[in-house]
C-alpha cells in the first residue's frame, strides 16, 4: 500500500472547466472518495491536475485510488497512468454542504411542448439540464449556455399533447460543476404554468368616419384551432389629452374605438387559463393603415 501526503502548502487550483468531464465523482465535504481506474493494468501512478504530488491524502492500492477526508484544494482532475500512458481519468468535486436554492424560470411561448428555461448560478459553473417528460421517460442532458452567472437551455417534450390535460408536472433536473464544487437543483411545472404568448401580430388602424376601426393577427407561434385556443387580447390606447384606456376583447381580432386616441397598442394571454400576458407591441401611431 502506498500512502501519498500532501507535503506543499500551496493551493494546486483544478483544471478551469468549460464542458462535462465524460467521468466525473461528487465526494462530501471531509469525507472519503474512493476512484477507480478503467484498466486491466495493476499497478498505476496517479496524479491531480497535473502534478505528481497531490496535496490531498492519497491511498493508492492496484487500480483504486482513495482520497482521506476530501476537501476543496483536493478537488480537480485524477489521472492514471502505466508510466507515459493515460489510463483513465475521474474529475472529482464537493458536494453542496446545504440545498440548492436557484431561481430557475421556464417560458413557453405556446402549447406545443416546447419551453427555455433560465436560472442563475454560481459565474464559474458550467452546467447542464434534463427533463422529466409528461409521459415519465427521462430526456438526454442538454448542455446549458451561460454567461456572468446566468445559464439557459431549451427544450422540447415529444410526449406533449396540446388538447389533453396535464396530469402530472414535468420535472427539470440541473446539474452544475465548478472547479471544485457539484451544484443540483429540480424544478416541477406544468406547461400551462408558464405559457407565455408572443406578442399579437399586423395591428393595423383605419379610420371609418368617427370610429377608430382596429385589427390584428394572433402571434405565429400560438396554435390552432382559434376557437380551442382562443386569446383574450388587451388593448391600450392614449387619448389626445394623454390618459390611458384599457379595453379587452376575447377571441376576436378586430375591434372599434369611439373615442380620439393618438395611440395604440395589443397584448395577449390564453382566455381560459391565466399565465402571463404577452410582451406589448410597440406603440402605434393612429392614421394610414400600417402594419408591424
Amino acid at each position: 500500500m502506498l500512502v501519498l501526503l500532501g507535503l506543499v502548502l500551496r493551493l494546486a487550483p483544478a483544471d478551469t472547466l468549460t464542458a462535462f468531464p465524460p467521468k466525473f465523482q461528487v465526494g462530501k465535504l471531509n469525507g472519503d472518495v474512493v476512484l477507480k481506474c478503467n484498466t486491466s493494468e495493476q499497478q498505476v501512478t496517479w496524479t491531480q491536475n497535473g502534478e505528481p504530488e497531490p496535496m490531498a491524502e492519497l491511498v493508492a492500492e492496484g487500480q483504486t485510488l482513495t482520497i482521506i477526508g476530501l476537501d476543496l484544494p483536493a478537488a480537480g482532475n485524477y489521472s492514471c497512468w502505466a508510466g507515459p500512458v493515460l489510463l483513465d481519468t475521474t474529475y472529482v468535486v464537493v458536494s453542496g454542504t446545504r440545498e440548492e436554492r436557484m431561481n430557475v424560470s421556464c417560458q413557453a411561448e405556446s402549447y406545443r411542448g416546447s419551453f427555455r428555461c433560465s436560472w442563475t448560478g454560481p459565474r464559474s459553473a458550467i452546467f447542464r439540464a434534463r427533463l422529466t417528460r409528461s409521459d415519465g421517460s427521462l430526456g438526454e442532458w442538454v448542455p446549458a449556455s451561460g454567461r456572468r452567472g446566468r445559464f439557459s437551455s431549451s427544450f422540447t417534450d415529444p410526449s406533449f399533447c396540446p388538447f389533453a390535460e396535464e396530469l402530472r408536472p414535468l420535472q427539470l433536473q440541473l446539474e452544475g460543476l465548478s472547479d471544485t464544487s457539484y451544484h443540483s437543483f429540480s424544478s416541477h411545472f406544468f406547461i400551462r404554468d408558464i405559457v407565455r404568448p408572443s406578442s399579437p401580430r399586423e395591428l393595423t388602424t383605419q379610420r371609418r368616419g368617427e370610429q377608430l376601426h382596429l385589427a390584428w393577427a394572433p402571434p405565429a407561434s400560438w396554435p390552432l384551432p382559434r376557437s380551442y385556443f382562443a386569446l383574450l387580447y388587451r388593448l391600450q390606447y392614449e387619448l389626445l389629452n394623454g390618459t390611458q384606456v384599457d379595453k379587452y376583447v376575447e377571441g376576436a381580432e378586430e375591434t372599434q374605438l369611439q373615442e380620439h386616441a393618438r395611440r395604440v397598442r395589443i397584448s395577449c394571454r390564453d382566455l381560459y387559463a391565466n399565465p402571463a400576458w404577452s410582451p406589448w407591441t410597440t406603440w402605434q401611431d393612429v392614421g394610414a393603415t400600417q402594419q408591424r
